[in-house]
């Protein structure tokens, strides 16, 4: 009798390490190693924006930065620019604040983004 408990044990064992193994392996990341990143602005005027930004603009920056436009909302877009030393410093893992050209639709007002790296 004492020698049909031990592989029943053995089996138990095995089936526990197994769970162990599998809640561990099973782990999230909090690493997004999406190719771009879309950023939604400060809400002005009862609305938003958004711009996206790609992995290469931030770890390859132009020299003369980048130039976007942001989503239309209410009528209307807003110029974004980001130089190369804001885009470098986000890369390096520091949050940067962006302030969009100004817009006259709705009364004259800017947004803010808050871009930080995503990868």
């Amino acid at each position: 009798m004492f020698s049909k408990k031990i592989p029943t044990a053995i089996i138990g064992v095995c089936a526990l390490a197994f769970a162990a193994f599998g809640l561990a392996s099973c782990s999230s990341s909090t690493t997004n190693n999406n190719p771009s990143q879309m950023f939604t602005s400060s809400l002005v005027n009862s609305h938003t924006h958004t711009v996206t930004l790609t992995m290469n603009q931030l770890q390859s920056p132009p020299a003369g930065g980048i130039s976007l436009t942001t989503s239309s909302a209410s009528g209307h877009t807003h110029s974004f620019a980001m130089t190369q030393a804001q885009l470098t410093t986000v890369d390096g893992g520091t949050d940067v604040n962006i302030v969009t050209g100004s817009s006259d639709v709705g009364g004259t007002h800017t947004h803010e983004f808050a871009i930080s790296r995503w990868f």
